[in-house]
């Protein structure tokens, strides 16, 4: 088996943007993505869920079949994360902009493509590459209690949408 490569590293390989509107989300453009809010350093790292997480079973056999056997039907989502408050109203970005249940938008969320010593948020999103894009509405913001030492942080539930791409890819402006 030939040599693999470095693996690649959770730390400070994610950046995540909250964009109003995409005209393809297929290939959703820079100045789109970028004209939307990066909320990447707002996230805590705890319970953070952005993704698949199964698909419903299909379990329909013909009449003449002899068994039970099942297909991948529609697939499920999970987008929740936990953001921190800003004393700042400017640096209270999530707080802001996630006021309530039912704002419509995308997260696009861009893994790694970056070289070793960068951080994601850091680095300038690119033509071609790869992102992540969920078509979502908000849930109400949950003030979350206090747990000793530490900062004040709410949660955000986001619903899934239809338009969901897990391998779009970047258009030019």
């Amino acid at each position: 088996m030939a040599q693999l490569g470095p693996k690649m590293l959770t730390d400070a390989n994610r950046r995540l943007w909250w964009v109003p509107s995409i005209a393809n989300y297929h290939a959703p453009k820079i100045s789109e993505v970028t004209a939307g809010k990066d909320i990447s350093q707002l996230i805590t790292a705890a319970d953070y869920a952005l993704g698949a997480t199964s698909d419903d079973s299909i379990n329909d056999p013909a009449w003449t079949a002899s068994s039970n056997s099942t297909a991948p039907g529609r697939t499920n989502y999970e987008a929740a994360m936990n953001f921190f408050r800003f004393k700042n109203a400017i640096d209270d970005t999530a707080w802001t902009t996630f006021t309530g249940k039912n704002i419509g938008g995308f997260l696009v969320e861009r893994i790694g493509q970056i070289e070793e010593g960068e951080k994601a948020h850091e680095v300038a999103l690119a033509a071609a590459d790869e992102v992540r894009v969920f078509q979502v509405l908000t849930n109400t913001p949950q003030v979350l209690s206090p747990s000793g030492a530490g900062y004040e942080k709410f949660r955000q539930v986001f619903s899934v949408q239809d338009l969901v791409d897990e391998r779009a890819i970047v258009a030019v402006s």
